[in-house]
Formats: C-alpha cells, sequence, structure tokens
C-alpha cells in the first residue's frame, strides 16, 4: 500500500472577515527558513508549475499564524479537544491561545481573504506534504491556483509530531487559470497505488482502498457536469466510478478512482466527457502507476527530490472527524510505517554540494537542482556548486565558529551547530557596502568598502565600472537615507562609479519602480518584484531588505559596454541585462565570489576545495 494512505490528516477553509477582535497576536514568524520546510514548499511549487500555476509565495502574516497554531498544539499536547476536525481549533485561555478558529489566527496575524488550512500528524512536513498530494480535498488546496500565499509550519518534539499549512487568497476569484487541471498530469510517472481515505471522505460509500485518486478542476464560468469517466489501462477497461465533488474547493471537480489498487509499472489512460459553462468537452491523458514510494515526475521535467531517511517515531494515527454523511474510517499505519524526509540523490550532486551539510544538500537540490539537470532555463540562484567551505569566526556559535559554503551567488551559513542546524544567507552586500565584516551579533571586523564592479567582468577589466564602493553614500547602511515612493514611474536613474546618481534617456526603456519597503524607504524594481515572487523562499532571509534604489549602470560584459540594472539588498544583488536571452536577463550577482576575494584578498576557487579551519 502507498505510503500517502498511512497517516491522519484533515482540512477546513474560511473567508475572513476585514476585522476581528482576538485576544493575542502570535510571534514573529521563523521557521520558513527550516531546510525541510523549504523543500515541502519547493515540492509543492514543482507540482503546481507542472499545471501551468503560479508558485506559491511566504506571506509572513501567515507565516505567523501557522507558527502560533503548531505552538498552541505543541503546549497543550494532550488535549482531547485536540482531535479531528479540533486539530483547527483552539481553546480560548489555554497556553499559547492566538484565535479559536484559523479565521481568527489569520485575522490577528493582519491576513484578510480567503484561508485553507492542512493539518498532519506525521512528524515530517515533507512526507505530510507528500501524503496532501496524493489524496483530493488536500491536494486540492495544494494546487488552486487562487490561492497565491502560504504559511507552513511544524513541531516534532518526542511524542509531539504537528503540521500545519495555511494557504491564502487576497480576494476570492471564482473563476482562475489556468481553466483546467488534471491530477496526475499527463505523463506522470511515480504515481502510488492505492487511496484509504481522509476526511472529509470524497467517496461516501467506496470500499478503500481504491485507485490512487484522480481530478479534473475546472475553474472557467458557469458550473461543471460529467457525463463519463472512463479509465483504460494495457487495453482493457479498468472498473472505476466517478463523481463531482460537493465540497468548497471540489463542486467543480470531477473526481474518479479505480476500483481497486492500481497495477505497479502500469499506463493508465483517462477520459472524461461533459459539459463546463454549457459548452461540451473531451478530456484525456495518461500517467504510469508504480510503488507508491517512488518519486512523482514528468518526462523531461524535475522532479521532487528523492525520499531517503525517516524520522524517529511512527506517524500518530488520531480518529478522523466525521464532516460528511457516512464517513470513511481512519487510515490505520502498519506496523513499522514511518514518514520519511527526502534528501537530494548524492549521485547528482556535484562535488561541493555533496560533501556540505545535508541541510545545504536539500537547499541547494530544491532550488538549483533543476538547473543543473537542464530541466528549467533559468539563472542560478546559488551557484552550479559550492566551491569551498571554511569555518569561520561568529562570537554567538559554539566554539565562537560556524561552518559557511561559498557559491558564487552567496554564502550559505551553518547556525546553532550540527543538531538542529538554522541555514542562512550572509549578510554579504551590507558588509560589502559599508566595509565591515560582521563576526558576531555586534562584532564587526574593519575593512575598506569593496571595489568590486557590481555587475559585468572583474575591476581588472572593467576599472570603470560602478562598485560596493560606489554605494557607499546612497545605501542605507546608515539612517537618512529613505526616499520617496515611486510606483509605476519609469527607472531612469544611473550610478557611477564615484557614487554619483544621475539620469539617462539613452538607458533601456521599460523598466519601472515597482514595490515600496517602508523598513528602509526603497522602492523596488517592478521586475525584481516579479522573480523574487517566485521564489520559494523567505526574501528577508534569502534576499534580505532593499539596501538602494535600482540604477542603471554601465558595465563592460565579455568586454562588451552594456547597460545593466541593479539593485543592492542585504544579502543579494539583482541584475537585469535587457540584452541577454530572456531566461538569463535576471541573475543574481556573484555575491558569494566578491566577498571572498574581498575578505580573503585572495582569489577565489573555481572548483571545490576541501573544508579548511
Amino acid at each position: 500500500m502507498s505510503r500517502r494512505a498511512f497517516v491522519s490528516l484533515f482540512v477546513a477553509v474560511a473567508i475572513l472577515a476585514p476585522a476581528l477582535l482576538v485576544l493575542s497576536r502570535p510571534t514573529s514568524a521563523v521557521q520558513e527558513t527550516n531546510p525541510e520546510i523549504v523543500t515541502a514548499l519547493e515540492s509543492i511549487n514543482l507540482y503546481r508549475s507542472w499545471l501551468g500555476i503560479a508558485p506559491l509565495t511566504f506571506d509572513r502574516n501567515l507565516q505567523a499564524s501557522s507558527e502560533g497554531h503548531a505552538n498552541y498544539y505543541r503546549l497543550n499536547y494532550g488535549d482531547p479537544n485536540l482531535a479531528g476536525m479540533g486539530l483547527h481549533q483552539q481553546t480560548p485561555g489555554k497556553p499559547g491561545f492566538t484565535g479559536g478558529s484559523m479565521k481568527d489566527r489569520a485575522t490577528a496575524a493582519g491576513y484578510t481573504g480567503s484561508v485553507n488550512e492542512n493539518v498532519g500528524l506525521s512528524g515530517s512536513m515533507i512526507w505530510s506534504t507528500d501524503w496532501f498530494i496524493g489524496t483530493i480535498n488536500h491536494r486540492l488546496t495544494l494546487l488552486d491556483p487562487r490561492y497565491t500565499h502560504i504559511g507552513m509550519a511544524a513541531v516534532n518534539e518526542g511524542d509531539i509530531k504537528f503540521e500545519v499549512i495555511n494557504l491564502g487568497a487576497p480576494k476570492w476569484e471564482y473563476q482562475a487559470e489556468p481553466e483546467w487541471a488534471a491530477w496526475p498530469p499527463d505523463n506522470t510517472i511515480g504515481v502510488g497505488l492505492s487511496f484509504s481515505g481522509e476526511a472529509p471522505n470524497p467517496f461516501p460509500g467506496a470500499s478503500f482502498p481504491t485507485g490512487y485518486p484522480i481530478t479534473l478542476s475546472y475553474h472557467g464560468p458557469g458550473e461543471l457536469t460529467v457525463q463519463s469517466a472512463t479509465i483504460t489501462a494495457n487495453g482493457g477497461r479498468v472498473e472505476s466510478f466517478s463523481s463531482v465533488g460537493s465540497g468548497w474547493l471540489s463542486s467543480k471537480t470531477a473526481l474518479i478512482a479505480t476500483s481497486a489498487p492500481m497495477q505497479n509499472g502500469t499506463t493508465y489512460e483517462v477520459a472524461v466527457t461533459g459539459s463546463a459553462n454549457g459548452e461540451p468537452f473531451i478530456k484525456s491523458w495518461s500517467f504510469t502507476a508504480t510503488t507508491g514510494d517512488d518519486k512523482l515526475a514528468l518526462t523531461g521535467q524535475a522532479a521532487p527530490p528523492p525520499v531517503t531517511s525517516t524520522p524517529e517515531s511512527e506517524p500518530t494515527n488520531e480518529p478522523e472527524p466525521t464532516v460528511e454523511p457516512s464517513p470513511s474510517p481512519s487510515p490505520t499505519p502498519p506496523a513499522g510505517s514511518r514518514p520519511r524526509q527526502v534528501a537530494a540523490p548524492e549521485m547528482n550532486l556535484p562535488d561541493g554540494v555533496a560533501a556540505s551539510h545535508p541541510a545545504v544538500q536539500k537547499l541547494w537540490w530544491a532550488s538549483d537542482g533543476p538547473v543543473a539537470e537542464e530541466q528549467v532555463k533559468r539563472s542560478w540562484l546559488w551557484g552550479p556548486d559550492s566551491w569551498i567551505a571554511i569555518s569561520e569566526r561568529y562570537d554567538e556559535e559554539p566554539n565562537r565558529a560556524r561552518m559557511v559554503h561559498y557559491f558564487d551567488k552567496a554564502r550559505v551559513e551553518i547556525n546553532r551547530g550540527e543538531t538542529q542546524p538554522e541555514v542562512t544567507a550572509g549578510l554579504l552586500v551590507r558588509d560589502m557596502i559599508l566595509g565591515s565584516i560582521q563576526v558576531g551579533d555586534t562584532e564587526f571586523n574593519e575593512n575598506t568598502p569593496a571595489n568590486v564592479p557590481l555587475a559585468g567582468d572583474g575591476y581588472e577589466f572593467n576599472p570603470d565600472a560602478p562598485t560596493y564602493a560606489s554605494l557607499s553614500g546612497v545605501a542605507s547602511t546608515e539612517e537618512g537615507r529613505a526616499v520617496a515612493q515611486r510606483a509605476g514611474e519609469v527607472i531612469r536613474e544611473t550610478l557611477s562609479t564615484n557614487g554619483a546618481i544621475g539620469a539617462s534617456e539613452s538607458a533601456p526603456a521599460g523598466a519601472t519602480y515597482g514595490s515600496y519597503d517602508e523598513t528602509l524607504g526603497h522602492n523596488v524594481a517592478a521586475i525584481f518584484d516579479t522573480y523574487l515572487s517566485g521564489l520559494a523562499v523567505d526574501q528577508n532571509v534569502s534576499v534580505g531588505l532593499p539596501l538602494t534604489e535600482p540604477y542603471w549602470v554601465q558595465t563592460l560584459v565579455a568586454q562588451e559596454p552594456t547597460w545593466v540594472l541593479v539593485q543592492a539588498f542585504e544579502r543579494r544583488v539583482l541584475t537585469y541585462t535587457p540584452s541577454n536571452a530572456p531566461e538569463w536577463q535576471i541573475e543574481m550577482g556573484n555575491v558569494g565570489r566578491h566577498y571572498y576575494e574581498w575578505r580573503y584578498d585572495n582569489e577565489a576557487p573555481n572548483t571545490y576545495r576541501e573544508p579548511a579551519g
């Protein structure tokens, strides 16, 4: 039986009112950088991309709401009310109370709109996410195009195991693109064999286990009517059943399953006919079922990282809630079954990443693995490999040092020891502009601002290009450098080598100012807003706050004078080069390489070197 069948999980949904009185506000969000949560979200967004659906991005208010609810469960573990649909509720007066319902909690955290919630008890966010995708109701929450925001939190402390995912849509729309979404998608391989039910029960009266559940969602105008749904394999028809759902998200979704579990290594063809908004339709596609423990993949596209290691304890089997008439019984884990965590495939990792901490491996594989495997065409988020690992001073860490891994685009830091690592991207851009090397929470070693070009060829071949030092007079490394909001205006400002800000009518047209960060008072280029919104990582931790405005610079790229739009953030430099091929127009600057050479006054290696002290 598929691993997707062995956990008790629950789903709920609410539309939020604009304001609601709640007793307390959750603490600030911190878990969005947890490697397992990052990996789980990368997998969800990969699945959404297969359907042509935009990626989910962390919303700090939903994240705070999720973490507040996970903390409530931790503090009140053993409360008999925390079972079934009670897993979505809190009791006023109990420790950690942040709101009675998910509606209350999200509003208290500052989020308004439509919110949906999945809850798991497996001990692994990755495993629970995998289980969600193998169901119907929980799957639809993760793959609905109307949800654009997400918050994810988990507790795994001894017997206390709890995962919560909140999905949010600032404004609920009854239509969305793409108009149709079929799961499993056409040409999927690695599909599970069976389904043992969930709550709410999508198949009342069915005899479990059935085959892996199939869904065809319609997001267009009008209603969906299904006339027929057939499944064939090996040239013959397979006994199956189908219906249109009645739930919040399933009311315009065809729900289909074979009457018995599917067969390993068999390709199944699905054909559905009916009418949508009064117009006839025919939809057909195919997929291949395997053991149920294989990773899902599409021919020619990237797959989620494979499943390898296991948490220490088995999933908890809580009773399912009674929401619909005659709900199916709770799925029961077989003896010895355990949720398993995802790790990167060692044989596919470049040398430096393969030698790094497992948390770094997961982070790189989820973000840049698809680029390395040539499954997607875009610029690197971290770089093709880590070229050196080194122990650097940091006073608050054990032994006043921490291991860091340098990539072209960033430095990845392993904080707070090896048993409970927190992975961060260093504040390298801030340090290079400021001319100080941070070696503790409040300790810095003085240097000089980095005379390294922000973009283009190196200084030796590009001495007239603006550098990090050129930003010293305009960057918000000290107070009083905020600017006015300029959303929608065309970007014409230029930056010269001596730090002077000018304006040019010859700079490429089309780039405009987008969002405005009120913390430091800077506008973000709209094209960078779009790029950052597609990253399944928290911007504050992976990119940081904008330190400057976006500026056009003239620099040499392969010794050719080139206009490049640059903007400095605390942890990254983003560049936009209109003359590049579309998939390489927006890039992360080589901040990791620049910082290493500035700090150590030594050329950065091009290939991996063994860890050094």
